[in-house]
């Protein structure tokens, strides 16, 4: 049986990303593994799940809604019996999922609000894997939330300044103003290491909007760029 999964794959990169940080910033522990299954059971339920809004082929989205839903309760209890507090994250979703599904029914999911609020949703998500193993809830949690999130902030707009908002100025000056303030905010805090973990993607939003590049090369670009962040930020953080 093949899997129903959404072809936005790069949105998979920006779900797990967050969690994976948190999880590696706390002490990583094997219930993680199991929180670390609900939650992308719960991802990728959302395609399927925000689908249903749409009113075409709803018999394939229920079945397939049900099918993930299944599989994150049976994940979740695991890690419930480990921290059911990780339910006060839960519940955060809750009304970032209702705009969603307004973006959902008015069929214009890649809007530049929606993605934001899809950010905030895998921000939330990293900071209950950091919260899980040990309840800490202090002032690197919410390092755990923002530093991902500024990164992929920067991925939005640098992807919509050379894919569907080629055309719009507007996108590919936010881009590189954005990048470049990811930069520039560490260097008073002689915080080095975190100012270069945005180095490459400072220089990817200068340059490649300059080149014609496919939706594959895009993503595949977007994918080393994601892995090299991701390894910078662990070295910078850890």
């Amino acid at each position: 049986m093949k899997l129903l999964i959404s072809n936005q794959h790069g949105a998979i990169v920006m779900a797990l990303v967050p969690f994976l940080y948190g999880m590696l910033l706390s002490h990583p522990i094997w219930q993680h593994a199991f929180l670390l299954l609900a939650w992308f059971s719960l991802y990728l339920m959302s395609y399927p799940f925000l689908n249903l809004f749409k009113g075409r082929n709803l018999a394939l989205y229920k079945k397939w809604t049900l099918i993930y839903a299944i599989a994150c309760f049976i994940f979740v209890i695991p890690a419930l019996l480990h921290n059911w507090r990780i339910l006060y994250f839960a519940t955060l979703f809750i009304p970032f999922t209702f705009i969603s599904i307004y973006y959902a029914k008015q069929k214009n999911e890649r809007a530049l609000f929606n993605d934001l609020n899809a950010i905030v949703i895998f921000a939330i998500a990293g900071m209950m894997a950091y919260y899980f193993a040990e309840n800490q809830f202090d002032q690197q949690i919410w390092w755990v939330a923002v530093l991902p999130s500024l990164f992929f902030i920067g991925v939005t707009l640098y992807v919509k300044s050379v894919l569907r908002e080629r055309k719009n100025p507007y996108y590919l000056i936010t881009s590189i103003l954005h990048h470049t303030a990811c930069v520039m905010i560490f260097l008073p805090f002689q915080q080095f290491l975190l100012a270069q973990a945005f180095v490459i993607p400072l220089i990817r939003a200068i340059i490649l909007p300059t080149k014609k590049l496919s939706t594959k090369q895009v993503g595949l670009t977007e994918m080393a760029i994601s892995l090299i962040f991701f390894i910078q930020l662990l070295m910078a953080t850890l």
